[in-house]
This record gives structure tokens, sequence and C-alpha cells, in this order.
């Protein structure tokens, strides 16, 4: 019978009533969902997203149950007939248990995804407490309710949502448990995986191998460490083929009805896994429409109906784009593919590290073992032997779904989080890469001459080669421990430190303002977005603060940073403005600084309410102007200093001014509305820059209302700027120069106070100046630029003619230090800069420089 005869008798099964009807419904209900939105109904799919997913998964979830018990005497006597040898069983077992045992101890669970992975929480409460299945992007916990302030459909597939919420039921709504669970499913993954692939090639030894080859690559074994829905599409796809053998061998209504429960939850991983099961519909058309019966419709009819949810999500969400921001980060297939091929076989550093979660030689592997599939299929196709040609068909098919994620999202693996994407791709090409070498064990332990296989010898093949590719991956043990490219994720490491801090405290109920309030949603924590918050009224706020006794708390984070934070191609958006709006309205106390990366702290403050006083009112400075000496003398020139202080709020009542020239104080007292003017004698300033300070505090909140400088320069003792001097020569180890600017261009600034006078360079730098023995001082501050915040530390050292004159100590970001070095008789003036480890981030900044004769 040739193919055309053999299509038309399939189809031909299929006629029949109700084979037409289920048929039809089947197809009918993708395409009307689809359509939906295109004839005015968006707000139906909108409505139909939130509410039908919930109930669809209960009764999916029960019905897969009642259909294993009703198959369970079944697939009882089916399994015994496919498991393979005991020493290969054990084998399995033995390298499942050693795999897992590292991957435990070995990797700490933490995020690895945080936006995304607290997306899959968010959801997973409100289906709790609401039944609703959108994200709830700022709630309030009470009362054993939560209420959500905001709600928005998921983009994100809710089959991992409803596991965490079945979860809940048993382990608490505090989903940290997650962690344990994701973990779980690492060596039931690899168990099932093994299993599948023996079930249908019957090569326990190429399921071992192949089935190792995944397990051992480090990013799954982080991903298995942390809350992604990858470890889950692994978890499916391998319970999907298992099961697919299952109702292939026994073909019945009921083996293919769980299998289509199974392919239909398996969708709910990613919107791309939708695409995947069309291989398997396509595999199994031969044995649902080898008679005409009820198998085909059923099977066609479950797996569209209980796919609904996914194709929910797909349909509202049509023609939105997520990805890229201003870089359009669609249609980049063979760019992302090269760029990926480049990033999955990088180079180790020269320190012998890891620089991404892949191991090289496995694409290596994968690349010989797909030109040995190609060879195998078309070689054994001619003797009419079609086994790896149906393979090599049904992986081609299996992924399109690659294609749709590196076509139409950022599937550029040089983003961090993007490398997640790779666990759809790596069990296939696991399999792919295990073919070769397995073949070629079993035919060097093949006798000469003869067809049988040396079994205990291909055992022993297997197992030298498993535990070099064992040790390996166990050798970069240190790599693990420090989470090699994820330390790098700038959302994951903030969310873990603000975590690290809530654990320092004691257990209370808190409510958070912040930009990304799921985050906290999603561990069972109130928080509301900062925008909600200032729309809240005085009372509410107050009302607030008291609920909480006074645990209410603002986070400055990733969000409210530049855009250096985040790659051109990722989902991201800055609200810098909104942040410093807030900020500016809000009466806050720091409680907490950390440094997450060299571009943003995170900053934790107490939230106190709405500001009764009006920040840009507090205190007017104009600009240091000088009062020449009159013309008999009798009065001195003078540095005038003439200011304002604005504010007659009740508030103002609480606080204090004080005004300070080189840090001595020269008025000080309680802050009073008025026009206020000093004079300062020009011979009482020191040669160069003198700082005039004015601050504002409020005592009863211990908090800093103002701190404003200006500088004036005092040259008429014949005092010059460095900064203005003639540079005899200078080098840097990164980057160049610049005068009266950081180095990356921008206003000087230490600690958040900002400076015009300067020069910007970068650890470790030599600088040297021909003073020509006319100069008696060199004085100057230095700290590390704001702009760029993770150095190790950087020291500053005064050279004058090769004797070292001064020197400050290591120091870090926020901290300014002065230095001021004799150079009387000195020719030749050094300034030399040192990083006390890397240079990284070692933005030095040379303030207020002067030389004084």
């Amino acid at each position: 019978m040739n193919i055309k005869d053999a299509i038309l008798r399939l189809f031909k099964n299929l006629a029949h009533p109700t084979g037409f009807l289920g048929t039809l419904i089947a197809i009918a209900i993708p395409f009307l969902i689809y359509l939906a939105p295109n004839i005015n109904h968006r707000e139906t799919i909108r409505r139909m997203d939130l509410s039908w997913p919930l109930p669809l998964f209960a009764i999916q979830f029960i019905l897969g149950i009642i259909l294993f018990c009703f198959l369970s005497k079944d697939f009882r006597e089916w399994f015994k007939g496919i498991l393979p040898a005991k020493s290969v069983s054990i084998m399995t077992l033995v390298f499942t248990v050693a795999v897992s045992i590292f991957a435990f101890t070995q990797i700490e669970a933490r995020h690895r995804v945080q936006s995304d992975e607290s997306v899959f929480m968010s959801v997973a409460q409100n289906m709790y407490y609401n039944h609703e299945s959108g994200t709830c992007n700022q709630g309030e916990f009470d009362k054993g309710t939560l209420k959500c302030k905001a709600t928005s459909n998921s983009f994100k597939t809710k089959g991992l949502s409803f596991l965490y919420r079945l979860g809940m039921s048993l382990f608490g709504t505090d989903l940290r448990w997650i962690f344990t669970a994701e973990f779980v499913m690492l060596p039931l993954s690899f168990l099932l995986m093994f299993l599948a692939i023996v079930a249908w090639t019957r090569q326990p030894l190429l399921a071992f191998l192949a089935s190792l080859l995944m397990a051992l690559q480090p990013t799954v074994l982080f991903q298995f460490r942390a809350m992604s829905v990858e470890p889950l599409y692994i978890f499916l796809s391998a319970l999907a083929l298992f099961v697919f053998k299952w109702a292939y061998d026994r073909n019945t209504v009921m083996h293919w009805m769980l299998l289509a429960l199974i392919l239909a939850f398996f969708a709910q991983t990613r919107q791309e896994t939708i695409f995947c099961v069309f291989a398997f519909v396509l595999f199994a058309l031969p044995r649902l429409l080898d008679q005409k019966d009820e198998k085909a419709p059923v099977f066609f009819v479950t797996l569209s109906l209980f796919s609904v949810p996914v194709l929910l999500t797909i349909s509202y969400f049509q023609g939105f784009g997520f990805q890229g921001g201003e870089f359009e980060a669609h249609g980049h297939f063979f760019e992302d593919l090269a760029k990926n091929w480049d990033v999955m076989t990088a180079k180790l550093d020269k320190n012998g590290n890891l620089t991404n979660p892949f191991l090289s030689y496995f694409n290596y592997l994968f690349a010989i073992g797909g030109i040995y599939l190609i060879f195998r299929a078309i070689n054994d196709a001619r003797k009419s032997d079609f086994t790896y040609l149906k393979i090599l068909a049904f992986l081609l098919l299996y992924h399109i779904q690659t294609y749709v994620i590196l076509e139409n999202v950022s599937g550029d693996f040089s983003i961090e989080i993007n490398q997640r994407y790779s666990l759809v791709m790596l069990p296939s090409m696991a399999f792919v890469a295990a073919l070769p070498i397995t073949h070629m064990i079993q035919y060097f332990t093949t006798p000469t001459g003869s067809k049988k296989q040396n079994g205990t010898g291909a055992i022993l093949g297997v197992l030298i080669v498993a535990l070099a590719f064992t040790g390996w991956t166990f050798h970069y043990k240190k790599n693990f421990n420090d989470n090699i490219m994820y330390n790098r994720n700038h959302l994951t490491i903030e969310e873990y430190e603000i975590l690290g801090w809530l654990k320092e405290l004691p257990q209370a109920d808190r409510f958070f303002i912040y930009g990304r309030p799921w985050h906290f949603v999603g561990y069972g924590i109130s928080s509301i977005h900062y925008d909600n918050a200032r729309r809240m009224s005085n009372s509410d706020m107050k009302d607030l603060i008291e609920k909480y006794k006074g645990e209410v708390y603002y986070i400055r984070g990733l969000d409210c940073w530049d855009s250096h934070t985040y790659h051109k191609k990722a989902v991201e958006h800055r609200i810098a403005t909104t942040c410093d709006v807030f900020e500016r309205e809000m009466d806050l106390t720091g409680v907490k600084n950390i440094l997450i990366t060299n571009n943003y702290w995170v900053q934790i403050a107490k939230f106190n309410g709405r500001k009764n006083y009006n920040p840009e009112k507090i205190i007017a400075i104009n600009e240091l102007e000088v009062a020449p000496a009159d013309s008999i003398a009798t009065k001195p020139a003078m540095l005038k200093v003439h200011y304002e202080l604005k504010e007659q709020g009740q508030a103002a009542a609480k606080w204090k001014f004080a005004l300070l020239i080189n840090d001595k104080i020269i008025e000080q007292g309680d802050y009073k509305f008025g026009s206020y003017d000093q004079e300062v004698d020009l011979a009482s300033l020191q040669p160069g820059f003198n700082q005039v300070r004015f601050l504002v505090q409020d005592l009863a909140t211990k908090s800093k209302l103002a701190d404003v400088s200006k500088f004036y320069f005092e040259k008429g003792n014949g005092a010059i700027a460095l900064s203005d001097y003639p540079i005899e020569s200078h080098k840097q180890e990164w980057g160049n120069m610049r005068k009266n600017k950081s180095i990356e261009g921008n206003k000087l600034s230490v600690n958040g106070q900002s400076f015009i006078s300067g020069i910007g360079m970068h650890a470790s730098s030599t600088t040297v100046f021909d003073v020509g023995q006319k100069f008696t001082t060199v004085r100057f501050s230095v700290g590390l630029d704001d702009e760029s915040l993770c150095s190790d530390g950087v020291a500053v050292e005064v050279i004058g003619d090769g004797k070292s004159l001064a020197k400050t100590p290591f120091f870090k970001n926020s901290e300014l230090h002065k230095v001021e070095a004799n150079i009387a008789g000195v020719q030749k003036l050094t300034i030399k800069s040192y990083p006390k480890e890397g240079i990284n981030c070692s933005h030095v900044d040379i303030i207020n420089p002067v030389l004084i004769p």
C-alpha cells in the first residue's frame, strides 16, 4: 500500500458521525477562541481567561486520576514488559541519586528569573484566595483573604500556578516550599526520561546516557533549584512521551484520553509548548485511526477542550509586543541561533571557571549526534527501516516550538534570564548527543564476526563514559556554589537580599510599597505600587501605618534606576521619575541600603505618610558673592552668603538649621522662616576650595531634610586648582580621564553629593604633574563616583619625586577621604590609585584638588 492509499484509509476511518462531530468540535474550539478578539469579543476572552482555567484544571486533574485508577492494573502489566535489565536500572538509580544530592548540596535554592517566577506565585495566591487566574499585581492579605487592588490577565501559562494552588492546601500559603517541590522533579524527570526512551527504543543504555547528559547540564540543575516553569516542562515532556508509548501499545479510548489530558496540561507550561502537540498528534494518527471507533474523536475533543486555558491566554494577548522595548526583539532567529551557540560553547575564563551555565562539549556532541542521526536515518530508510527517520521527523516537528521561541521572543542567551529557554531543547539535544556514543560503545563491545553484543562490556563502557561526564560536571562545584552567570541577574539578587533582610527582623505583618508589588504578594506579603500609595489620602495613610504598627516600608529597587541595568532586548520598564516624585512627597526614614550591582542600590525606608511640608521650600540659596574691601580698608573683603528659610508649616517648628564653612559651624539653631545674610572674612578662608554647607534636620525623626553645599575658590594667595594645571603624563587601566566630570562623563558625585571641580579617572592609574618646586601643599578629597557602585575598594597615594607623601586606606563607595601632603621642594608630583582586587567599577573622583604655594 502506498502512502496516499494509507492516508486515505486513515481518514476513511474518521468518516463516521462521532468522528465528524468530534473533529469539528476539536477544531472549532481553538478557532473560535482565537477569532473572538478579532470580532469585538476581546473582553469576553479576558473574562474567560480569568475565570475558566481553575475549574478546567480541577476537572482535568480529577479525570486524570480516575482514568489512571481504572487503568492501573493494565499499567503494571505494561510497565513490567518495558523494564530493562536490573543492572541498567540500578545504574540509572545510582546516578539519579548522585546528581540529585549534588544539586541539593551545591546549589542554593533561590529565584533565577525573578519577575516571571513571581508571576506564577501571585497567580497561585489569587487562585487560592479568589478562585481567579489573573495576576494579583497589588494586594493586601487581611484576615484570611487576599484583597487584590489591581489584577491583570497573566500572559504566562497557568499550569504551574495551578500546581502551586494544589500544594497550598497541603503545605501552606508561604510558597517557599516550592523550591523543594521543584527539586523533587529533578530525579523524577531523570527517571521518566529514561523510561520513556527505553519504552520507545528498547535501548536502555541509550536511555540512561541521554537522561544523564540532560541532567548534568548546569543550567538544568540551576533551574531545578529555582521556581521556573522549565523544570515542569522537562518533567511533563518526559511523562507525555512515556504515556504516549503506553497508549500507542494498548490503543484503547481510555488510554488515548489519558494521554490527551497530559498533553493538554503539558501545553500549559509555556505558550510555545502548544506547538509540541502536533508532533504527538501526527504520530498517533496511525493508531487512532486504525478502525472506525471513538478513539480519535475522544482524543481530539479532550485535547482541544482541556487546552482551553492556554488557548485563551494566547488569544487574549495576540498582537501584544512584550519583548524588546524600543529594540524589536522579534525576527532574529538566525542571529539568536548563532549567538546562542557562542554562549553555549563559551570558553572558560582565565581562572578556569564557567562563563555561562553550559558545558561546551555538550553542544559539540549534539552536532556530531545530529549528523549521525541524519546519516543513520537515510541509510536505514534505504533498507526499508524507517525507525530513525521517524525519530528525526518527530524531533523536527516537536521543535517547531524552538523556532517560535527564538523567532518571537528575545531568545538571546546573552541575556542571562533567557538561558532557561535552553531547557526546552536540552532533553532532545541530550538524546541526539547520546546516540553515537552509545552505538559506538556497543559496536566496539561486539565480538568480531558476531551479531550478539557483549552486554557486560557495553554496560562497562557506558559506565566509564557516564563517570567521566559526571565527574566533569561535579568538578565545577565552586561555580555551582557561586551561582555562576545567575549571580549577575540584578532582579533576582534584589529579591534575595530583601528576603534576607526580612529574615533578620522579628516576625510581624508588614506592608510594602514597591515597583513590582506582585513579587511580595506571591510570598503572601501585602504590597502596592508607588502610584497607588500616592493616591491614598492622608487619613488612609495614617490608618495603614496604625494597622501595621509602623511596619510599612518603601523600597527603591531596580526599576527606579537608570538604563544601564537592563539589556536592550529585555522586557524592562524604568520608573525613576515616579520614585523621585514619591520620595519628594513622602516622609521616609532610611532603614537599609543594599548594594546590588555597579549600577544601583536597594534602598529600604520606613514609610511615615505624606510630608506635611513642601520640600522645595525648605531652603533657597543664592550664589556666593564677594564684597571687596572698602577704599580706606576699614572693612576687609568678605564672602557674602545669602539664603532663605521658606517653610512655615507646623512641622518646621521641630527642625534645626546649621551653616558650616569647611566643617566649622558658623550659625546654628531653630529653623525659622525668613531671609538671612552671613559675611565671612576672606582672610579666614583656606587657600583653594572652601565648602559652604547648609544643613536642615528634623530631630524628631532624626532625618536630614536638606544638605546643600556651595564651593568658593580662594585664589588670592596664589592657589591653583589642580584640575586646571597641565598634566605631564597619565595612564589608567580602563577608559579615559576627564576633567570636572566622572569617567563616564557625568557630574562628579560621591555619596549623593555633587561637585563641579575635580578629575575623574579609573583605578589603577598614574597621573604626573611637573610642579617645578613651586608649591608647598597639595590638598583634595577622594571617593568612588556614585555612577558605579561595585568596586572592591581603591586606595590613593600622593608621591613626590618618587617618595610616598600620603596614602589613603582602601575605601569603597559612599566614603569621602581628605588628602593633604607637604610637597615643598617637589619637582614631579604623582597621584596613583590602586584597586584592592579587581578593577571593576573603580571610578575614582579626585575632588576639589588644589596646589598651594
